[in-house]
């Protein structure tokens, strides 16, 4: 009987052990894919900027939107990653907050592709 109790008391534990690294892999992983949208929305600006000087491009309406857009991606992912740490801060598991961390990396996805595409549809 000792031993059977030992066994499940020790399954529990290797489960609860489990579960804890999960959150924690998907903490890192959350943060790290918004890290990489605001850091590739920087290079975007950074080649638009390039390409302005130049002459590839001219500024006008498009390019404006452009910026704009990839400046959002990057505001609303810099808004996850804070929002990440404060609810760790709170206390909150990240199960908990995955379904708004799902729609902020949508927004940033979103702005960063439609940002591309205005500064793609520029160049051709």
């Amino acid at each position: 009987m000792q031993t059977s109790e030992t066994t499940n008391t020790q399954q529990q534990d290797a489960t609860r052990l489990n579960k804890a690294k999960n959150a924690h892999l998907v903490t890192e992983l959350h943060f790290d894919l918004l890290k990489q949208y605001a850091w590739f929305s920087s290079a975007v600006i950074g080649a638009v900027i390039v390409l302005i000087q130049l002459n590839a491009i001219e500024i006008g309406q498009d390019v404006y939107t452009a910026l704009a857009l990839l400046s959002l991606s990057i505001l609303v992912s810099l808004t996850g990653q804070d929002y990440i740490v404060d609810s760790l801060l709170k206390g909150k598991e990240i199960y908990q907050i995955a379904k708004i961390l799902k729609l902020l990396r949508a927004i940033s996805m979103f702005c960063l592709g439609v940002g591309t595409g205005y500064i793609t549809a520029e160049i051709i």
